[in-house]
């Protein structure tokens, strides 16, 4: 992932001025936060139904909200990696070097 990052950075700056960027790495930050804050919504209320259909003995509802809540962990990671490469774009040092 670290070779990717430093290629997709490598393509932003040559591409780009500092200031947009700086725009796309926010971008990246923005989007992976908000994946990322959907998926852990999402997994956490359906784990949370699945424990109170789980414990009130209605096991086949449980099984569905438990079925539910399964595609929203691909989310969660999905928005980690996408939080994680916006994180790494554009460092301070890289922003001083581009500018001399």
């Amino acid at each position: 992932m670290e070779k990717y990052i430093k290629k997709l950075n490598e393509k932003i700056l040559s591409k780009n001025d500092m200031e947009k960027a700086k725009k796309i790495k926010r971008r990246y930050q923005i989007i992976g936060g908000v994946i990322l804050g959907l998926g852990m919504a999402g997994f956490i209320a359906m784990f949370i139904v699945f424990m109170v259909l789980f414990f009130k003995f209605k096991t086949d509802d449980a099984f569905i909200a438990w079925l539910i809540a399964i595609p929203f962990i691909p989310m969660i990671v999905a928005g980690s990696v996408f939080a994680r490469i916006g994180d790494a774009l554009v460092t301070k040092d890289e922003g001083k070097e581009q500018e001399k």
